[in-house]
């Protein structure tokens, strides 16, 4: 089934009822909205975050099986399962068992009583999905899917649900920063790959070099401010093709 089916139904259906939505009527078209271009409202660390998802389901589409394309009718859209949210982020739908009706229109909500400290960095969104569509002769067919390329990006000043792809290769600012004890550096990469963390004192020197198999998705490196005396410093990141940097401070 095309893929374009699944990234527009239920890409962004992490969500959370603390009350009945309505969909916003100003959208008409099939799609998500707000979509991975507009973004979420920003989310802040401390404050309580509700956002109104709504969702337009597609009436039909076409597949791929037994070797022919052929034109089917979508029946319902699941979501059956949702990994990877911040600790205090929760989901439900409007719909029971988040099952979304081809042709209809419905809404979902993401929401946190209250984002934590303890939540800050990134943190990849997993979701997976089962499609039943009406495929005529051939009877009802289901397909089930992974979405791997959202995540929530947390800190004290803001939190998106992002998008990346397979050329996505992104290098996140240090937490805390300044370092006084141990800190988290992450960075995203679209792909599986061989990475070359490097740190690079004042002077243009480097004094740390270390090889990490990166994971498709969100990574992470630890930091320890006793490996270092104070000052200020450069790290990057290198996939062979590019070469990301960033600043850090240490003062223990």
């Amino acid at each position: 089934m095309k893929k374009i089916l699944l990234t527009l139904m239920l890409a962004l259906v992490f969500i959370s009822v603390q009350a009945q939505c309505t969909p916003d009527p100003q959208y008409t078209l099939v799609g998500i909205y707000p979509d991975s271009v507009t973004g979420l409202p920003n989310a802040i660390v401390g404050q309580p975050y509700d956002e109104i998802i709504t969702l337009i389901s597609p009436t039909d589409t076409s597949t791929v099986l037994f070797g022919q394309t052929i034109p089917v009718t979508v029946q319902t859209i699941e979501l059956t399962s949702v990994t990877g949210l911040p600790a205090s982020f929760s989901y439900d739908c409007e719909n029971p068992n988040c099952t979304f009706l081809g042709g209809s229109t419905s809404c979902a909500i993401l929401s946190s009583p209250s984002p934590t400290i303890a939540e800050t960095g990134l943190h990849q969104i997993i979701m997976n999905t089962t499609t039943t569509v009406d495929a005529g002769l051939f009877g009802f067919q289901t397909q089930d899917d992974i979405i791997d390329y959202y995540y929530i990006n947390v800190t004290n000043a803001t939190s998106v649900v992002n998008q990346f792809n397979d050329l996505t290769f992104q290098l996140k600012d240090i937490f805390p920063n300044p370092v006084n004890s141990n800190a988290k550096i992450q960075f995203i990469s679209g792909y599986s790959a061989d990475i070359i963390f490097s740190v690079f004192n004042h002077l243009g020197e480097k004094i740390e070099e270390k090889n990490i198999a990166a994971n498709r998705g969100v990574n992470d490196i630890e930091i320890s401010a006793n490996d270092y005396a104070n000052g200020m410093y450069l790290y990057s990141i290198n996939n062979g093709m590019q070469i990301v940097s960033k600043v850090m401070i240490i003062a223990n």
